[in-house]
């Protein structure tokens, strides 16, 4: 295939290489002929050996960016992920295309551990998923002794920052696993990073010379529009009977979402509420909900949407002004990622909202 290509200007045939296994890669496994962009730019940069971080949109297929060149260099990718319900799909995702995977979300058996390390040394490469508290537990100390990691892949990596949106303490334990793993390159992936934030994820995760790989945040299939309006209501009645699709209605507290989901319903519409103040369980109910398309709605607070990747999303409506406008960004995200559709992302401020 390689001799096939025509050789781009200013690539060395090492380069050229590299695209053409991480083509085949994707074509093998996802079912594409071409990646995205900046897509193989990061990938190219993993297998060079360099640490990478990589900024790039919502819906700009950042997870394909580790988990292509984690096949190529085998053994383990160990992945960083806030989220379970995140890690869930992903390695669903994953093991539905044949790629071996497993999520370490919470204890696991010592049995089905010893199941999980049998299966990777049986496996030319393989995906662990662990949140940033399973860190510092003795099964994941164990895999690192195996000298089976190749790639350290952080994923939603703003969370390491003090500065970034959603900051979590517990991101700052990743570090200690470079000091214990030094030859194990590591990608960080994140949507949302201001310059500020870059260099405090560059600095946390002990980045060594890293490239800095920032895509557009241009989302040219996205109509952004304010509207300052007295019957809230009436105006978000009138946008979902006009727009078809589903829709993610982002609140600032957990009050208006359930006051939303209720307004909603009363109209015929089918929606569910998501805030922090529902039980994991509900949680999770009305996200697969939404997900499978039982509903058309999800009302939520902050507590939804980082990692959520359904793709047919046609409105993001705020009736809630967002924390900052990096969270603006990364919700509104949720729209159009299926990219040829004319989505809908807007930004609503109420006034004197009618309750």
């Amino acid at each position: 295939m390689s001799s096939q290509r025509p050789k781009s200007p200013g690539k060395s045939s090492t380069e050229l290489e590299l695209g053409d296994k991480a083509l085949l890669v994707l074509s093998r496994f996802w079912g594409y002929d071409a990646f995205r962009a900046n897509q193989l730019e990061v990938i190219e940069s993993i297998l060079q050996g360099k640490d990478t971080l990589a900024l790039l949109p919502t819906g700009g297929g950042k997870s394909i960016c580790y988990q292509v060149p984690g096949i190529i260099l085998g053994g383990v990718t160990l992945v960083v992920s806030p989220l379970i319900s995140l890690m869930h799909d992903q390695v669903s995702a994953l093991m539905s295309r044949g790629i071996g995977a497993f999520s370490m979300t919470g204890y696991v058996e010592p049995a089905v551990f010893a199941h999980v390390l049998n299966r990777i040394r049986q496996s030319e490469f393989f995906f662990i998923y662990a949140a940033p508290e399973r860190l510092k537990g003795q099964q994941i100390r164990k895999l690192m002794e195996t000298g089976l990691i190749r790639l350290l892949a952080v994923d939603e990596a703003h969370c390491i920052s003090s500065w970034g949106h959603d900051f979590r303490p517990e991101y700052r334990r990743i570090a200690d696993v470079r000091l214990l793993l030094p030859d194990v390159r590591v990608c960080a992936v994140t949507a949302t990073a201001t310059p500020r934030t870059s260099r405090d994820i560059v600095k946390n995760l002990h980045l060594r010379n890293p490239s800095i790989i920032k895509g557009s945040f241009d989302r040219p299939n996205l109509r952004f529009s304010v509207l300052r309006q007295v019957d809230a209501r009436r105006e978000v009645l009138f946008h979902l009977g006009r727009e078809k699709g589903a829709v993610v209605i982002y609140d600032s507290t957990r009050e208006g979402v359930e006051v939303w989901s209720e307004k909603l319903r009363l109209a015929g519409i089918s929606a569910v509420g998501y805030h922090a103040g529902m039980s994991e369980e509900d949680r999770q109910t009305a996200q697969n909900a939404w997900m499978r398309k039982k509903v058309r709605v999800i009302v939520a607070t902050n507590a939804f949407g980082m990692g959520i990747d359904r793709p047919d999303v046609r409105s993001v409506i705020h009736v809630g002004v967002p924390s900052a406008m990096e969270a603006y960004y990364q919700e509104a995200g949720r729209a159009g990622r299926d990219g040829p559709f004319n989505c809908n992302t807007r930004r609503r401020e109420f006034q004197d909202v009618p309750y």
